[in-house]
């Protein structure tokens, strides 16, 4: 017999707030609505995500909710925690999560914990730039869970109705484990970007390079996940070829902003390199003469 999904509430209407209420309506949670202030994002959102759609006033309809997720921008969980419990609309029946990933909910949502029943972080570790797109994509997900007991238990509620895993966190390491997120999301991103400048140095159109590196990342990525990031290495580092990291320094003399960006992460795939022992491991005089460039 599978548990009872609890009501939900969804505040805001941006890409986080219309995925997360889109799958969940998917999964079968009760989502009661969703509310923001500004009536067109309000009624674009609900109507995405499948769901009521609410502004102006937060509306009556919260009091029948069990859990209400804020998922609006981290510098206004606060004020729209404390706004929601001076309405009278949220008390000791709701459990309040938010969805950001860099606080602690105590940090968050401190100032209204005595006047809910439990506050905790339900943070999707999903790259959700559409909503309409992520809804469906986040069956599965991984998420950050952190909070008091009444909050970890809403989140894994959550987290279970979506076929996902609980990430469990520690509240007084949230800015590491964002940290983390960036480095694997965003930062990718960043990485692909700076890529695909240099692939225009060579002649490929710009509105092309970014596209023609992706297969090649997501080869790496299928790499990590079948054998980890010490084995799904690949490259001149991982031989210890000196000879060819020099060209690419080469090759970035003339921008380099671009030629930081390499040192920084081929000092990483040095160290990572490094790690490789027993047969076909990489040239360990290789990879002294690659430090040494890398200086």
């Amino acid at each position: 017999m599978s548990a009872r999904k609890p009501t939900t509430f969804i505040v805001g209407a941006g890409p986080v707030a219309t995925a997360l209420a889109g799958a969940f309506r998917l999964s079968g949670v009760p989502v009661l609505g969703l509310w923001a202030r500004k009536a067109a994002q309000a009624r674009a959102a609900g109507s995405t995500a499948g769901v009521a759609a609410f502004s102006s006033a937060p509306p009556d309809v919260l009091l029948e909710s069990e859990i209400v997720i804020l998922a609006v921008r981290d510098q206004v969980i606060g004020e729209v925690a404390t706004m929601l419990a001076g309405t009278g609309l949220l008390g000791k029946r709701h459990v309040l999560l938010h969805c950001a990933g860099a606080a602690s909910a105590e940090e968050l949502l401190g100032g209204v914990r005595d006047q809910v029943a439990g506050v905790g972080t339900l943070h999707p570790l999903s790259a959700i730039a559409d909503g309409k797109l992520a809804m469906r994509a986040l069956r599965g997900t991984v998420f950050g869970v952190e909070g008091d007991e009444a909050g970890r238990a809403a989140a894994t509620a959550l987290v279970h109705a979506l076929g996902g895993v609980v990430l469990p966190l520690d509240g007084a390491q949230m800015a590491s484990y964002h940290a983390a997120a960036a480095l694997a999301s965003n930062y990718v991103v960043a990485a692909i970007d700076a890529a695909a400048a240099v692939l225009a140095q060579a002649g490929v159109p710009a509105a092309q390079a970014a596209q023609a590196l992706v297969p090649l990342a997501e080869g790496a990525l299928r790499n990590i996940t079948a054998r980890g990031t010490t084995d799904g290495l690949t490259g001149p580092v991982r031989r210890g070829d000196a000879a060819t990291v020099q060209r690419h320094l080469d090759a970035l003399r003339e921008r380099p902003e671009l030629g930081e960006i390499y040192r920084a992460l081929a000092r990483r795939a040095v160290d990572i390199a490094a790690r490789i022992d027993g047969p076909g491991s990489p040239d360990r005089a290789g990879l002294d003469a690659i430090r040494a460039l890398l200086k």
